[in-house]
């Protein structure tokens, strides 16, 4: 007798709706999760960089041992810096900018740049100006662009930050540098750090090769580091302690919950439906066609669940953009497909035990079952 194991497969899910929908939901979850987790770690790293290597500079020099994660490290140095990096030879302009990170006016902790406007857009910081003016001196601040539409900001209101009153004067295109901008003189005076500075911004000769002069300045300042805004996205990836094993706990606990959900899903079907095995075998169905059977049901549950988990994310993406609009997710087509990997990897695992379980069955004994 010859038997249609993709007609038998569709007879059973649809047989078990309930139970084929909590599968099918299961890893969806798991491929929503995977891909969200990712997603938010991969676009804040490449929003965070690309507002950076947006300035336009070309290094950014600071203290030894110091975060690339600009607004995490305490380390300052004196900006007189700025004087001796305008004496190497190939270092054009130079931008001393602070930085300090709050969480009173964003949702979010956001990156406050101590600014001295002109240096800074020698340096190649255009700061296109789309409402009011520029920064001049005092307790003045402009913000981007997004963060203003997403916390209903405008030119003349006041916000608390640090203790003072701080009055927006302008509202820039994003995308540049960070959320918020403040006169450096009045940031330094607030944290009572005088004359001292997190970063420098610099911009070399036209025609120069940056990495000539970052090695430049190397020897000729020691105990302080120079990274090319180029290597920056890189040298940000590196530096976030534990991404590689987050990413791996997200990746194993993805697969273990498919393979859960699935051992379980398919290990009742499969006492459920001793007697149609045994009705199987006794047609004559070989254990390799009952295996078939069970891991096929598995690998099409796991299909519909990836199918509906890829939906789900970007469904989830758009959600969290439009609420959160300084959030960034970014899905890239190597984890969608890894995601949807885990997914099937873990379903088919998980039926795998109760496919040999029920391959291995006696017919007699199956068909006496009640």
């Amino acid at each position: 007798m010859t038997f249609n194991v993709p007609t038998l497969i569709r007879a059973n899910i649809f047989q078990r709706r309930t139970r084929a929908a909590i599968a099918i939901l299961a890893v969806a979850i798991e491929v929503t999760a995977v891909m969200l987790l990712v997603g938010l770690t991969s676009g804040t790293i490449n929003e965070v960089s690309g507002r950076i290597q947006a300035l336009g500079a070309d290094i950014m020099f600071r203290p030894a041992g110091s975060s690339p994660l600009l607004g995490l490290s305490d380390t300052t140095m004196p900006t007189s810096a700025v004087d001796w990096l305008l004496e190497v030879d190939g270092v054009d302009s130079a931008s001393p900018v602070m930085i300090w990170t709050t969480s009173q006016v964003a949702d979010a902790p956001t990156n406050m740049f101590g600014i001295d406007p002109e240096p800074f857009e020698w340096v190649g910081g255009q700061l296109e100006i789309l409402d009011g003016r520029r920064l001049q001196s005092g307790y003045e601040i402009i913000v981007d662009r997004r963060l203003a539409s997403t916390e209903d900001l405008s030119v003349g209101q006041e916000l608390e930050i640090l203790g003072q009153n701080w009055t927006i004067v302008g509202i820039y295109r994003a995308g540049i540098g960070a959320r918020m901008m403040v006169p450096l003189p009045t940031l330094q005076e607030i944290l009572g750090l005088p004359n001292k500075t997190h970063v420098v911004f610099l911009k070399v000769d036209s025609g120069t090769e940056p990495s000539a002069v970052a090695n430049r300045i190397g020897q000729e300042l020691p105990g302080y580091e120079s990274t090319l805004m180029a290597q920056y996205a890189e040298v940000l990836r590196e530096n976030i302690v534990g991404l590689d094993q987050f990413n791996g706990a997200i990746s194993s606990i993805a697969v273990v919950l498919s393979f859960l959900v699935i051992l379980l899903a398919m290990y009742t079907s499969i006492i459920e439906r001793t007697r149609e095995i045994g009705i199987l075998k006794a047609l004559g169905a070989s254990k390799t066609y009952i295996m078939r059977t069970i891991i096929g049901e598995s690998v099409l549950l796991c299909s519909i669940g990836a199918a509906v988990g890829v939906g789900f994310a970007y469904l989830a993406r758009w959600v969290l953009v439009s609420r959160y609009q300084t959030l960034s997710v970014e899905f890239t087509m190597e984890w969608l497909i890894y995601a949807v990997l885990l997914g099937l990897a873990g379903g088919t695992l998980g039926a795998f035990y109760p496919a040999l379980r029920a391959a291995r069955q006696d017919a007699v004994r199956a068909l006496r079952h009640e």
